[in-house]
């Protein structure tokens, strides 16, 4: 059976919140995480410290259906958008791998998806998915509750047994152009390829299977948000002071999108994603870990631009980067996370958009009462990972509100109010 869609898109439904104006916290003061209990699923409520306007939006004790064994419920990444094309459902994941959509009205579960790995929305169908499963490019309809085979890259890259983003990569901001990996029963990459799916074709691919293994492992791949640049995110770290190259491979790898050119543009890299600036130009916003701070690249020209530095002095902060906003270009919304719930910094355990050139603007959301212990594998999930949708107006991040090493997770969704970059100081 398919998903009744909501026929309005919640965008015209007006805000969650009755005034969803924040106070704009933008400076640089230290604030604890303040003590509260978990709020109730899909009852509104302000953050105590920044103002902002939230909700969380899943049960775990109600949502899941019942042969789940998910301990909890979460957004699928911060490089991955959420939201479908007119903004009226949310993609959720279990923890286990199962898939449920929501509507972003109601917020109420709306049916679990018999989908695979690395879903997708269609940029321009609200009720079309798009997974990977194998070889194959697939679509999802919810409509209707079917799946079909878009594209089956089989014949396209001889040998292997997946072909996919491996995770963290999303299609162009249109929708057309797809970046995509081939692994082989050893999950080595054993070709890049790129699809056009508009014409259903693949516009180019590059054999990989007589490089080494080491230039073969790659941590994932993704086209930039108009579709110019592949990029390869290496397991293989260049040495200091080196890049890569298109005959020897590490780091990140930025090839055209005729897979031709392969520039290597960073030696290591962080947590990141694509992004626009305010020029509408491509770039890829970092953790830069030479030099500890979160910086952003520009695909064209290779230039580095260092944005904030990143205190590492009291704790491991880990970061993660969501630059889907593509509809507000010149923002990127950042999440961190330790294993101490003391914050020694302005940025500790939070959730905050950040405006993408040097000494730019920082708007502070939410604290995100998420207790991450790196060594604990079960913590993986409670990594805030939050991610923004078209118009960065609406925020999703995951928290296990203190329940360390548990996988006991939910989803809460932060409310920004339309034209906010216009309003801040």
């Amino acid at each position: 059976a398919g998903v009744t869609l909501p026929s309005v898109p919640p965008v015209q439904d007006g805000p969650l919140c009755a005034d969803s104006q924040p106070p704009f916290a933008t400076g640089f003061e230290v604030y604890q995480t303040p003590q509260m209990d978990e709020p109730q699923a899909r009852l509104l409520f302000r953050d105590p410290v920044f103002g902002t306007c939230m909700v969380r939006v899943t049960d775990r004790h109600a949502d899941l259906s019942p042969d789940d064994t998910s301990a909890g419920l979460k957004n699928e990444y911060a490089r991955v958008q959420s939201f479908n094309a007119d903004g009226s459902l949310i993609l959720v994941r279990g923890v286990e791998a199962t898939w449920y959509v929501y509507s972003a009205g109601s917020l109420q579960p709306l049916g679990q998806l018999p989908i695979d790995v690395d879903p997708r929305w269609s940029a321009t169908d609200p009720g079309v998915i798009y997974y990977s499963s194998e070889t194959r490019l697939m679509s999802y309809n919810l409509r209707i509750g079917s799946s079909a085979t878009v594209h089956d890259f089989a014949s396209d890259a001889p040998g292997a047994i997946m072909v996919w983003t491996r995770y963290e990569g999303s299609p162009s901001a249109d929708g057309r152009y797809w970046g995509l990996m081939a692994q082989d029963e050893n999950w080595l990459a054993s070709a890049y390829l790129v699809y056009d799916l508009q014409t259903d074709s693949v516009l180019a691919t590059r054999d990989l299977r007589d490089w080494p293994d080491d230039e073969r492992q790659a941590d994932s791949v993704t086209i930039s948000p108009l579709g110019n640049y592949f990029l390869v995110q290496m397991d293989k770290y260049c040495e200091p002071g080196t890049f890569g190259t298109d005959a020897h491979p590490c780091g990140l790898m930025v090839y055209g999108r005729d897979l031709q050119n392969g520039r290597g543009l960073l030696r290591i890299v962080g947590h990141s994603d694509t992004a626009l600036d305010a020029q509408g130009r491509e770039v890829f916003v970092y953790q830069d870990i030479d030099t500890d701070n979160l910086s952003m690249l520009d695909l064209e020209t290779g230039a580095v631009t260092p944005l904030w530095p990143l205190d590492f002095s009291h704790t491991p902060i880990g970061l993660h980067i969501s630059g889907r906003a593509f509809q507000r270009p010149g923002w990127a919304l950042i999440s961190t996370h330790d294993g101490d719930p003391t914050a020694y910094t302005w940025m500790d355990d939070s959730v905050f958009a950040v405006e993408l050139k040097p000494g730019g603007r920082v708007v502070r959301l939410a604290h995100t009462h998420s207790l991450v212990d790196e060594t604990t594998e079960h913590d993986y999930w409670a990594e805030p990972q939050a991610s923004v949708n078209a118009d960065f107006t609406r925020i999703l991040f995951t928290t296990n509100w203190g329940r360390s090493g548990t996988g006991a997770v939910e989803m809460y969704m932060i409310e920004m109010p339309q034209g906010w970059s216009n309003q801040l100081p």
